[in-house]
């Protein structure tokens, strides 16, 4: 049997929207509403902005760290509160959700309660990417 065919049969076979499964109300929440953000770096420090330049995460350049910090008001709280997620479910949601949208790997999620509200653009001057 020719490979080509049996390619294009697998293809068709595939159930491309069974096979897949709905997106978990959680993830949901996180692409329709932090999908879309800027990033920002200030020294070995990178940031992703709302459109009101409010950080929502950061993280060190430096590979040692390996933690990002998730903004607990706006982000880690919601998942905690509204959506009944513990700790550890809410460290796995997050890992795979940076992974797939910004294409961060090898990070691990914790929540920073200390996030500084202030504009950062109006605050540091900032390279943006």
């Amino acid at each position: 049997m020719n490979i080509k065919k049996i390619i294009k049969e697998e293809i068709d076979d595939f159930n491309w929207v069974g096979d897949v499964g709905p997106m978990e109300p959680e993830m949901v929440f996180l692409k329709d509403n932090f999908d879309n953000l800027q990033k920002v770096i200030k020294g070995d420090e990178i940031y992703y902005v709302d459109s009101e330049r409010k950080p929502l995460f950061m993280y060190e350049q430096d590979e040692e760290n390996g933690w990002v910090y998730i903004n607990y008001d706006r982000i880690w709280s919601i998942l905690e509160e509204d959506f009944h997620l513990n700790y550890t479910e809410i460290q796995g949601l997050i890992k795979v959700w940076l992974g797939e949208t910004y294409n961060l790997r090898g990070l691990t999620p914790d929540f920073d309660y200390s996030f500084d509200i202030t504009l950062l653009g109006e605050t540091y001057k900032l390279r943006k990417t």
